[in-house]
């Protein structure tokens, strides 16, 4: 959905194959302190530039790794065959744990971007639909915006070469749109109602990406703040927006931490420390060469009384464990979900003299109570990972057949909410999964774009507007179109059709209103979430 990431999820709660592969390529691999580091005289010679970058990995590794290791080994398994097999590098840091890594030149850049909240583009959210690149959003104060791209446009040419029809995919789209600032694109746009393409020269600029998804309030009382990343701009972005519901009179609040693969260890002390009065402990690191450090609370924060709820599942990693610890091991909010990821360790961030990096855990994150975040990996990658996917394929926890073995790790959530295992839930995730409901809802948006400015806001959207059984008949054809593996029925579709409904009208309203829009309706059939509300509705906590 996003116009450039180093990955892609879609953050709705639903997509679980594609949060995982998310999880994997990028979250439980940072939570990041980025510093400078003075190495030594190099553990081997300098044969050649290959081999002297192996030395410097594996001088950091004997320096700054939090455990003590047998880096004679290492060498001695991997340097001196790396001319013959360039994986080396990588094969080195699977000796280590799952979170040190090899970040490849090619990498970094897009690293640092999603840390950093931004890149350089042209400023859209776009989606692909029957082979055409559909603007989903020209981002706010964003170059395509101030040109005047909407949604709704379809990109029928970049740089004078045709793009619709002929197989584009995401990758190759970033690849064209993204560039340097002050560079430009030029596209050729299809908008309904116009029988010529319209041009436009866009120069790329610096495009922000916020890591606050929405912020809303539910009621009156209650206020709703989903984050999906811990960046550099994470804490502003929080308390700008935690100020605007407490300005609105919230009591209440729902901070939804789903999904979310972490980052920055600062971001999460900062926020934790809106919600806690005086100077309890947040959470502390320890590690071999870095010794403890504690992180405490201490400003006046922001909402440091009233209700508070926080929503986890096992895609939240690292930072999202932070928070979610501080405020539960410190009796401040109710923890509603699934167990978390277990992903405990900080990585440091080192930069190597070709551009590439190593990303090298250091130290290990503890819970205010002492409680280790990490879950064990003393068995290998391989089988760290087999254990992920056996607990997402028992609703979310560890099979009772291997939490002897692997003991207490992550964030228990107060409250558990399984995974829909339903027959209705199964055929919505098939439809939703494959992007049904969301090419066909762009289309017909994009088709109908004047209907829908009668309305006056998402909730009044939401109060009026009444899905017709001839567009659900519509959908169902569409499915039929599309659907050449024949995954679902018209039987199971009709008894998805609350749900797929709601979600249609989620991504209409999504158009012209943002994610507003599209979590005020997504949130009415989130297990989770109502979970939460219920738990706010019964009183003080």
């Amino acid at each position: 959905m996003y116009e450039y990431k180093f990955f892609t999820v879609k953050k709705n709660g639903f997509l679980l194959p594609l949060a995982f592969a998310g999880v994997l390529a990028f979250g439980v691999l940072v939570g990041v302190k980025i510093a400078p580091v003075t190495t030594s005289k190099p553990l081997i010679s300098e044969h050649n530039r290959d081999t002297s970058r192996i030395s410097e990995i594996l001088n950091f590794i004997s320096m700054r790794y939090v455990d003590s290791i047998n880096v004679d080994s290492i060498m001695d398994a991997f340097v001196y065959d790396y001319l013959n097999n360039p994986e080396t590098i990588d094969q080195i840091f699977k000796k280590l744990d799952p979170h040190s890594s090899y970040i490849h030149k090619e990498d970094l850049q897009s690293f640092n971007e999603d840390l950093e909240g931004n890149f350089d583009g042209i400023g859209i959210e776009f989606n692909i639909v029957d082979d055409t690149i559909l603007v989903v959003a020209a981002l706010s104060g964003g170059p395509s915006e101030k040109l005047g791209i909407m949604a709704g446009d379809k990109i029928i040419k970049i740089d004078d070469s045709l793009v619709a029809g002929n197989g584009i995919t995401n990758e190759k789209v970033v690849k064209v749109l993204r560039g340097k600032k002050g560079t430009q694109v030029k596209v050729d746009i299809y908008r309904n109602g116009d029988k010529k393409l319209i041009p436009f020269n866009i120069t790329r600029d610096v495009i922000p990406v916020s890591s606050i998804d929405v912020a809303y309030m539910v009621d009156e009382n209650t206020g709703y703040i989903k984050i999906n990343k811990f960046a550099k701009e994470t804490p502003v972005e929080f308390a700008d927006a935690l100020q605007r519901l407490v300005n609105k009179g919230m009591k209440d609040l729902v901070v939804d931490l789903r999904g979310n693969p972490g980052g920055y260890l600062i971001g999460a002390v900062d926020i934790a420390d809106e919600f806690l009065a005086g100077e309890p402990l947040i959470v502390y690191t320890d590690g071999r060469s870095v010794g403890r450090d504690d992180y405490r609370a201490g400003k006046n924060g922001l909402f440091e009384k009233g209700n508070l709820v926080i929503l986890i599942n096992e895609f939240s990693a690292s930072a999202s464990e932070i928070l979610a610890g501080a405020l539960q091991d410190n009796k401040r909010a109710t923890i509603v979900g699934r167990r978390s990821f277990g992903k405990g360790l900080v990585q440091q961030v080192y930069d190597l003299p070709d551009s590439s990096a190593v990303r090298l855990t250091i130290a290990r994150y503890y819970t205010p109570s002492g409680k280790l975040i990490q879950r064990p990996y003393n068995e290998g990658v391989d089988a760290y990972y087999d254990q992920y996917l056996a607990i997402m394929q028992n609703g979310g926890e560890l099979p009772d057949s291997l939490k002897n073995k692997y003991g207490d790790w992550g964030i228990s959530p107060d409250i558990h909410v399984a995974i829909d295992s339903t027959p209705q839930n199964k055929t919505f995730n098939i439809v939703f999964n494959r992007g049904f409901v969301q090419q066909f809802s762009y289309s017909m948006y994009a088709e109908n774009t004047k209907a829908f400015s009668a309305y006056t806001s998402a909730a009044d959207f939401k109060e009026k507007y009444v899905l017709s059984d001839d567009t659900f008949n519509k959908f169902i054809k569409y499915i039929a179109a599309h659907d050449s593996d024949k995954l679902v029925t018209q039987a199971e579709i009709m008894i998805a059709k609350p749900k797929i409904e709601i979600a249609i009208k989620a991504f209409l309203a999504r158009q012209k209103w943002g994610n507003e829009g599209y979590y005020l309706f997504m949130n009415q059939v989130d297990p989770s979430y109502l979970e939460a509300v219920k738990k706010l509705n019964g009183g003080a906590m």
